[in-house]
């Protein structure tokens, strides 16, 4: 019978995981299991009968990711409170070569400091030239369980492990075929998913496989498709405030929606300075359909504030009168980006004889996401001698001496909106061999190839200079041409090949326009895996506490990665986007021994004592030799009670993007230069002698002021660039814990874990700080001085680079809490899981200096607690499935002063979810579930009201699956 089969296999688990200190929901069996093998638990690669695990190992089950109708891993995983979102959809509907990603993010400490590994094996990762795993790629109808191991892990298991391991246990084998639908429906409309699976296998003598082929479509949702949306919490600029010590805060929540008066579609200009008169006034313009030149509509009017800029030109606004202004609320903003993939994996094992096996597997994964992104947008100079200006225009340039205005505009009804196609092909393999060489030894080998190829297409671009040549028509030897001018600005001829376009009030554009001003643009990018790795364990010798354990590892390495933007990418034609080739290639050579050394047996307050201790040595080709290390204590005090206590030192490596990054083009706003002679004169920083000496050091001679050309510059041009110099990462780990199941209560186990990370030479970015941070410390002589380029003949700063750099420092520390109970009750069975994390210490420091120290703890991504709890009950073929989830309250700035806002603390935010499950048949089973049972919006607070990070965003919505075994 199918559901004895499943009860066996649940009663396995909950005994190792029972063994391990961590919890899933009990199965209600009476069969007894007994283990005939030695298992590996993740974080050691010692095979053990003892299935105690020498670290923290939290395991989720397969059954757990069905009873919430979970289809990607990292839906669970971000809702431990061990983890947190590091990439997902909800979280890339802005971003490029990330769109639609999902990766995990334990302890918080970054993505690229999480290690994921399928059935111990590294998975090739998600983006180019990055080390973090895109969980798409891992079919849930294949795993059997995930384990989550922090502490100790980069001993075991290489670089990268520094928060921990998600290690996905897939299935093996199986006998039948499985065929699963689901489908999950908002309540709003929007973000409807779609899902479908067939996975089917075999068990022979000799050879016995699984294999599955996985369906999942995720649709996207704007922001105001959802009601809390449209009702936003906004703030602005407090009238009433005059000053910084006043007790008023210089900001207060509106009321009311608001929106920015930017970019109308057919354009706009001002008459007078941005910011005369505190604010544009009446001399703020734009065109009607017909191109004729008329007042800028505000909608319900501008909010009257002392600000200036942004918050001077705000106005107020709602769905009927939005007035001009086209980026107002929610303009062109999605919470979800749209997503489909498909899934194609295999395993399988072949018996050679009783001692040997060949192993397989095989995985192919495609991902499909656009993120749509507002129209083009720009600031056009129109000159006076424009051909198709209007004469109510010419009038209005006339009768204030201008012979030029900057006319913004937003080119939606044009060439369209902009779009990021990304397509993601994944493909992995590996073949492999494993057995015994003696009745005390054993082996396991493999050779593994990865290579993900990401295609992505930029649609409705625009060719920057192209349109700029376009926009400046004038009537030239009796014909409409795009004007070339001499350096004065005369016009001295026609730009060959050049076609005229009238921008004041366009609504369209013809077809020979549009050729010569809009494009596409494309980037193929490609990042190979190759990995050897040989392990061989066994026992030593043995002790009289029993038998020295120990495994040896040798693995090799390879990482490649390259990129081929298209040509007007990587001439920077094209608005908003360039990009030059990669190639960088990663090599590291590993050898690992593990040992388990028993020291005491069946002792007074000893019923068992283990050291666990493990050494890595690591070769790398950029940054070189490097170690990782642990030392554990496994101590069960009496049958009820177990401490284990972790020390080690682990590593992250940086990876290709950090080391190789070609130059890519980014501006920094103003020319703000700490050595200016009147920045000087006005600094009351600490740092004023330090930026004097570093300055005259650098050559620049006391009371130096740049040109009037290069202040008037505008934006200060930089580079972001990768680091060949950076060096590894080091991470000081620590972890104390219990394990308690006491016996008078049946079926009770409790956990709780202290665990503290350090880690030293965190690679930062740091951007236009480097100019700052060059001149204040105390010589010229530190890591951020190279990233400055002065004119050798003027001094001014001609560019900025933004390299990675090794200088921060973060400290996170916590305590974690598990805890499982199951009983009998009326005629079924309860089973109670709690799972909790609680913050102490979550603080960085990206310099070292004093002011840049930062606390996070009790912020919006780092709540004090966090927690997850769930209830199982099961009766029958029926189960009944509960699950709430925790974030405790928080603050947006632990450096929050009265002076700041109103609207500083952000309330706790808890959600259910329910699911039932039944079999109507031995074969049919049905789930039906709500999630977000109470439809809980993201905390109504101006920096959490529109958060689908850390919130809910999608809403009620109704879960319905059903699986059909034969």
């Amino acid at each position: 019978m199918l559901k004895k089969l499943n009860l066996i296999a649940a009663g396995i688990q909950v005994a190792i995981i029972t063994a391990a200190g961590s919890s899933v929901a009990f199965a209600n069996t009476t069969e007894d299991v007994k283990p005939v093998e030695r298992i590996q638990v993740t974080g050691s690669k010692i095979k053990r009968f003892n299935l105690t695990s020498p670290t923290p190992v939290t395991v989720i089950s397969g059954v757990e990711m069905e009873n919430q109708g979970i289809t990607n891993v990292n839906d669970l995983l971000a809702e431990m409170p061990q983890a947190t979102v590091g990439l997902s959809p909800e979280t890339t509907t802005n971003s490029i070569y990330a769109s639609g990603l999902n990766t995990t993010d334990l302890r918080g400490l970054g993505s690229e400091r999480t290690l994921v590994l399928v059935n111990g094996r590294r998975f090739v990762p998600g983006s180019i030239g990055d080390t973090a795993v895109d969980l798409n790629n891992i079919p849930t109808t294949m795993i059997e369980r995930i384990e989550i191991a922090t502490g100790g892990a980069a001993a075991v298991y290489g670089a990268d492990a520094v928060a921990g391991v998600v290690n996905i246990i897939t299935k093996k084998s199986m006998d039948g075929i499985e065929l699963d639908v689901s489908t999950v429906r908002p309540e709003q409309s929007g973000g409807e998913q779609n899902n479908f699976s067939i996975t089917g296998g075999m068990e022979g003598d000799k050879l016995s496989f699984i294999a599955s082929f996985n369906y999942t479509e995720n649709k996207s949702y704007g922001k105001l498709s959802r009601d809390f949306y449209r009702n936003p919490v906004n703030s602005y600029a407090n009238p009433a405030n005059r000053s910084g010590t006043d007790g008023i805060p210089s900001r207060v929540v509106l009321g009311q929606p608001t929106g920015l008066a930017y970019y109308s579609e057919g354009g706009d200009f001002f008459t007078k300075d941005a910011f005369a008169d505190n604010g544009y006034n009446n001399h703020h313009y734009t065109f009607d359909a017909n191109g004729n030149t008329r007042p800028f509509d505000y909608g319900l009017g501008r909010i009257p504030n002392p600000g200036v800029g942004r918050d001077a030109t705000s106005y107020f606004q709602d769905n009927q009168n939005q007035g001009d202004g086209v980026f107002g609320h929610g303009y062109k903003e999605y919470f979800q980006t749209p997503l489909e993939r498909i899934i194609a994996s295999a395993y399988g094992t072949y018996e050679l004889n009783d001692e040997h096996t060949l192993t397989f597997d095989f995985t192919y994964s495609n991902t499909d996401s656009t993120t749509e992104s507002s129209p083009s947008f720009f600031v056009h100079t129109i000159n006076r001698d424009n051909a198709f200006m209007k004469d109510d225009m010419a009038k209005l340039m006339d009768d204030n001496s201008l012979q030029s205005v900057s006319l913004r505009q937003a080119n939606e009804n044009l060439w369209g909106d902009r779009a990021y196609n990304q397509e993601r092909e994944v493909f992995r393999t590996s073949i492999g061999a494993e057995g015994v060489l003696t009745d005390n030894w054993g082996y396991s080998t493999y050779a593994q190839f990865g290579r993900i190829e990401q295609n992505t297409l930029w649609t409705g671009e625009v060719l920057t200079q192209n349109l700029a040549n376009a926009i400046d028509a004038v009537e030239y030897q009796g014909n409409v041409v795009c004007a070339k001018r001499n350096e004065s600005g005369e016009v001295i001829g026609a730009i060959t090949g050049c076609t005229p376009f009238n921008t004041m009030g366009a609504t369209s554009a013809t077809q020979e326009q549009l050729n010569y001003i809009g494009t596409t643009a494309t980037r193929f990018a490609k990042h190979d895996q190759v990995v050897f790795a040989l392990t061989v364990d066994g026992s030593l010798f043995e002790l009289p506490a029993g038998y020295v354990a120990a495994a040896f590892t040798a693995e090799h390495r390879r990482e490649s990665a390259t990129t081929e933007p298209s040509k007007n990418m990587e001439q920077g034609l094209i608005f908003g986007n360039s990009s030059l080739p990669m190639d960088g290639e990663i090599e590291v050579d590993e050898l690992s021994a593990e040992i388990s050394i028993p020291l005491l047996e069946d002792a007074f307050l000893a019923t068992d004592l283990t050291l666990e201790t493990a050494f890595r040595y690591m070769d790398y080709s950029v940054t070189g030799e490097d170690n990782a290390w642990k030392l554990a204590l496994n101590w069960g005090v009496t049958d009820e009670l177990r401490v284990r206590l972790n020390r080690s030192k682990s590593v992250r490596a940086p990876n290709i993007g950090d080391l190789f990054t070609p130059n890519s083009k980014t501006f920094s706003s103003g020319r703000a230069d700490v050595c200016r002679a009147d920045s000087i004169a006005e600094s009351g920083s600490k740092y004023k002698d330090n930026v004097i000496k570093n300055c005259q050091a650098a050559g620049l001679p006391e009371g130096w002021m740049p040109s009037e050309e290069w202040l008037s510059a505008g934006s200060l041009p930089g580079y972001i660039q990768g680091n060949q110099d950076l060096e590894n990462e080091t991470s000081n780990d620590y972890t104390i814990g219990f394990i308690y199941t006491p016996e008078f209560i049946e079926n009770l186990d409790l956990t709780v874990d202290y665990w503290s990370f350090e880690v030293e030479g965190a690679i930062e970015y740091f951007g236009r700080d480097n100019v700052e941070l060059c001149y204040e410390s105390s010589s010229l002589d530190n890591p951020f001085c190279s990233n400055v380029v002065r004119n050798t003949d003027t001094g001014e700063i001609d560019n900025f680079y933004d390299r990675p750099i090794n200088a921060a420092v973060i400290n996170k520390k916590g305590i974690d809490v598990e805890s499982a109970y199951s009983t009998d009750m009326f005629s079924g069975n309860l089973a109670l899981k709690l799972t909790a994390t609680y913050l102490i210490d979550d603080n960085s420091n990206s310099t070292g200096r004093e002011e840049d120290f930062r606390n996070d703890v009790g912020e919006i991504a780092s709540p004090r607690w966090k927690g997850r709890f769930n209830a199982v009950y099961s009766q029958d073929d029926s189960a009944y499935v509960l699950t709430m989830n925790y974030r405790h309250a928080t603050v947006n700035d632990n450096d929050w002063t009265v002076e700041d806002n109103n609207y500083n603390n952000i309330p706790s935010y808890t959600t259910f979810d329910f699911m039932y499950k039944t079999y109507l048949m031995d074969e049919l089973q049905l789930r039906v579930g709500v999630n977000n049972i109470l439809d809980r919006e993201p905390p109504r607070n101006p920096f959490t009201y529109d958060d689908g990070e850390f919130f809910d965003v999608k809403g009620r919505r109704l879960s319905l699956g059903a699986k059909y075994t034969f």
